[in-house]
């Protein structure tokens, strides 16, 4: 009898064990995803990870051009770091503060110098980017903060505010 308790004591440690092993890991490494975060897929409207996110400070440009860019007078200039984490994507089309947009040219910047990208995507890798609208109603504009919407080809929408730079 003795030694059937001894099993039964032993086999109940072990469970415990088990069990307390579990609820670490659990903890730890989350692998059923039940409270992880994630980001939303405005335009599919399902919970997925945005692979298109902005990040840092932005700042829209309204009366002159960044990084050595010749300013053309009617356009604007939003100053932006995106982090891509999927392939590129193309944008579709833009909002500022309701008013619809054309994306007219994207630039990548690098020590401080604007390059020209051939279209008007969002290019893989964490960049900062100025993105040149034109056909802009500056009445709509007035003095920040401005609500920007990028609509992409993947289906996601990057919600952004930017600060007035003139």
């Amino acid at each position: 009898m003795r030694g059937l308790r001894g099993a039964v004591t032993a086999l109940i440690l072990v469970v415990a064990i088990v069990v307390i092993a579990l609820i670490v890991v659990g903890f730890v490494f989350n692998p059923f995803g039940s409270s992880s975060s994630k980001g939303v897929n405005a335009t599919k409207g399902v919970n997925a990870v945005s692979p298109v996110s902005a990040v840092g400070p932005v700042y829209l440009y309204t009366k002159s051009a960044p990084y050595g860019l010749t300013y053309t007078p009617g356009d604007l200039y939003l100053v932006v770091t995106i982090s891509n984490r999927g392939p590129n994507t193309n944008i579709i089309s833009a909002t500022i503060n309701g008013q619809t947009v054309t994306v007219n040219s994207v630039y990548m910047v690098n020590n401080n110098t604007a390059t020209l990208l051939n279209g008007t995507y969002i290019p893989v890798g964490r960049n900062q980017l100025v993105i040149q609208f034109n056909e802009v109603n500056f009445n709509t504009i007035g003095s920040g903060p401005v609500n920007v919407q990028l609509v992409l080809a993947n289906g996601q929408t990057i919600y952004i505010t930017a600060s007035v730079a003139r």
